[in-house]
């Protein structure tokens, strides 16, 4: 009785104020309704296709597609007679991002106008911090952890409540909500707003420009490969901080007409205009046309924009209502393309899951409507991340970008890995064309290729594509595919007799999953996260 006593009067001291946030969203059954369909959904999807999912896999008979095979028979053959599978359909990814060389000058502009000293250290730490950052921990999470740390420091020091009566009791009370209160601020992340000053947006700019411009780069790559038709005459970027955004969707789309570009703080919406005006606040006349920078959100019922992008805006929300509703007015004003980029982290992809989940619900509750959607990229499908499901690791990707040199404001030699997390959404319903796998990890060894892949069933795939056994084209088009390409291939019927054939083939010619996390480890890695997309 004393125990419990203690919980309500300790958490109705810990969370006061994210209290009446918590009952809200609760009192009007969103976050509910939404895990509640989410869970009912996918159980209902692996129950009523559980003899589907693993009817088509690659195999041994698998071809690639033959467009694709008529493609490469036709357009990449050399004068050798061999065929160069080097730019086969299937790849999407660029292998290195350089930023544009007038944006470059504007930067090398502001650096000598501006000397910061212990330039790179500063930068460095900035980076660091945005990396690591975490979202809010809902009240409910609050309120778990705070009862598991009580129970804790109970069991450590005994049930010192049982005995207690009258002002011994509230000073032994007193006494336990400042231990757990203490513990508390060592185990929950203390998430603030970022704020960006004048020196802060600066340092920004000398430290994210160069990836960030490297992952819109990615994005809008492949929509413009899978999708050369749309041609977007407006783009709406949400948190543009320093206009990374701007210059790569001029460099993809040459006819778009408006940017519209929000961000809260006016330092990094001042530095974003410097960059397009070469550095010169005199000069009038932007590299790019068509640039609005606004603090604000416009509505959204009265706006409409072909492409809707919000870079790292989900980890700035205040709760998890916050994020869903600023998830459903990007929807409800993306007229074709919603490109979400969030953190390469384990909490940057939790946030990316939530609102892919989310939409996708939103969708299937509105079919026929301007809500319905599916997933674009990176997923095949919109089932649940399989590598999420079965694996329980996040799934990410990586790209590469020259970082810039402090020094002199120019591109250096060094080259970044960038990792991150996203998704693309597209409004309307899915084609009903077969879509290729996506790659999440390739080990090449020799005569053979270890290709581990997404299908399009929602299920995770490793196939060993050896020289001999598979298709010529195939085993091409393995050989030039890296993390977040598509494997061009005709799925075939699966025979349950073949996993234990093919799991026996792939441990023994490259020693299991086992040695290839060793190999991911040796190659650079900081973490044991595994990257993929």
């Amino acid at each position: 009785m004393a125990a419990s006593m203690g919980h309500s009067i300790l958490l109705r001291q810990i969370t006061p104020k994210l209290k009446n946030r918590y009952l809200f969203f609760h009192t009007h059954g969103l976050f509910d309704q939404f895990t509640y369909c989410r869970k009912v959904f996918y159980c209902r999807f692996i129950k009523e296709h559980a003899s589907e999912i693993r009817d088509y896999k690659i195999t041994k008979e698998s071809k690639v597609d033959k467009s694709v095979s008529v493609f490469l028979e036709q357009s990449c053959v050399g004068s050798s007679g061999h065929v160069n599978y080097k730019r086969h359909p299937g790849v999407m990814r660029k292998i290195i991002t350089k930023l544009p060389a007038r944006l470059l000058k504007s930067v090398k502009v502001l650096m000598e106008r501006y000397p910061v000293e212990s330039l790179a250290t500063k930068t460095q730490n900035l980076v660091r911090y945005l990396q690591g950052r975490h979202p809010p921990m809902s009240d409910k999470d609050i309120q778990t952890k705070a009862r598991e740390v009580e129970q804790t420091i109970l069991e450590k020091d005994g049930d010192v409540l049982s005995n207690l009566e009258g002002e011994e009791y509230n000073l032994a009370v007193k006494k336990l909500e400042q231990k757990v209160l203490a513990k508390l601020r060592t185990v929950v992340y203390h998430w603030q707003p970022m704020q960006y000053d004048a020196f802060t947006s600066y340092i920004y700019m000398m430290g994210r420009i160069a990836s960030d411009y490297a992952v819109f780069i990615q994005c809008f790559t492949e929509i413009k490969k899978r999708d050369p038709e749309f041609k977007p005459t407006s783009v709406y970027n949400f948190g543009s901080r320093v206009g990374a955004g701007i210059w790569a969707a001029d460099k993809e789309w040459k006819d778009i007409v408006e940017h519209y570009c929000v961000d809260s703080s006016g330092f990094m919406n001042t530095i974003a205009r410097l960059l397009l005006q070469d550095g010169n606040e005199q000069n009038t006349v932007m590299s790019i046309k068509g640039v609005h920078f606004r603090q604000f959100a416009p509505s959204p019922k009265h706006n409409q924009f072909s492409l809707v992008v919000c870079p790292y805006m989900l980890m700035e929300q205040a709760s998890d209502k916050d994020r869903l509703q600023l998830v459903l007015d990007l929807w409800e004003m993306t007229e074709n393309y919603l490109v979400l980029i969030e953190n390469g982290t384990t909490a940057g992809f939790s946030l990316i899951d939530e609102a892919r989940d989310f939409l996708l619900q939103v969708s299937s509750n509105n079919p026929d409507s301007q809500f319905e959607g599916h997933v674009f990229s990176p997923c095949p499908h919109d089932n649940e991340c399989p590598k999420k499901r079965d694996k329980k690791q996040p799934c990410l990707t990586e790209c590469v970008s020259n970082e810039v040199d402090f020094s002199s404001g120019k591109a250096s030699d060094r080259r970044g890995k960038v990792r991150y997390s996203f998704v693309i959404l597209k409004k309307g319903r899915r084609e009903s064309e077969t879509a290729w796998p996506r790659v999440l990890q390739l080990n090449k060894a020799t005569r053979h290729n270890h290709c581990h892949v997404c299908l399009p069933c929602g299920q995770l795939q490793h196939v060993v594509i050896t020289k001999g056994k598979f298709e010529k084209h195939l085993y091409g088009c393995s050989k030039f595919v890296n993390q977040g390409d598509f494997l061009p291939v005709q799925l075939s019927k699966w025979a349950p007799e073949q996993e234990e054939a093919d799991e026996i083939d792939a441990s023994n010619s490259l020693g299991g999953d086992d040695n290839l996390a060793l190999q991911d480890d040796r190659s650079g890695h900081e973490d044991d996260i595994e990257v993929n997309t």
